[in-house]
């Protein structure tokens, strides 16, 4: 990623992404394409403002674990609490690399003249304990609930360790990113015990790779959050 503290710039090229985010993954926009097909097939299935916070899950190694959808939220504080659980799961695993997946609202970058707008987007945000990378990319929905990418208008915005997240345009957000990619230690509850409470609470939770859960705890979570 950049070395630069946060910065954003606009989206280009398949190429130019990956050389973004090479640091990260060695092939992460496809993890933006498999992302963006499901929230594609959750539309066209559901409707409109039906795309649940999506959390895919890496180890130590940054080898695939699992896959989180959140729990029905009511209002800003529950989204991030219930976000905050989901994050157990990377943070059980000791991960190097979580990606998460939200619908929502941004202000697109002004360009060629064109004034800054408001636009319904998919956000897919990469996050390392060295830095986080976010891919915004705008979107509408055709007839038939099909959704259309509006990629000239898609931007990047990379943030690195050394920013300082309470100066960060990027917000509350990217302060509980920080600090389940930060902890000192994988937490008090093992990566089974996570995935046991994310679905006894109402999460959709599947662990995809059981062979790269390759941390063992025991403990007896009663209450998280």
């Amino acid at each position: 990623m950049s070395d630069d503290k946060n910065s954003t710039t606009n989206f280009t090229t398949i190429e130019e992404f990956n050389k973004l985010f090479e640091d990260m993954s060695k092939d992460s926009y496809s993890e933006f394409v498999k992302l963006s097909q499901f929230f594609s097939k959750v539309i066209k299935t559901n409707g409109p403002d039906t795309f649940s916070t999506t959390l895919v899950a890496f180890n130590k190694l940054r080898k695939l674990v699992g896959v989180v959808t959140s729990r029905e939220v009511d209002g800003k504080p529950d989204m991030y609490k219930a976000l905050a659980q989901m994050l157990y799961l990377p943070m059980s695993l000791s991960s190097e690399l979580f990606i998460v997946a939200q619908d929502a609202r941004v202000k697109t970058i002004a360009k060629d003249g064109q004034p800054e707008t408001k636009a319904d987007a998919l956000i897919v945000t990469y996050v390392t304990p060295e830095s986080c990378g976010i891919f915004s990319v705008p979107y509408s929905i055709a007839s038939e609930n099909e959704v259309v990418w509006d990629f000239d208008k898609a931007f990047i915005t990379s943030i690195s360790d050394k920013d300082d997240s309470k100066t960060s345009p990027i917000g509350d957000m990217i302060e509980l990113f920080y600090t389940f990619s930060h902890a000192e230690s994988n937490g008090p509850f093992s990566p089974h015990e996570v995935v046991s409470f994310l679905k006894s609470n109402g999460f959709e939770c599947e662990i995809m790779n059981p062979q790269n859960v390759d941390q063992h705890y025991i403990a007896i979570p009663f209450a998280m959050i």
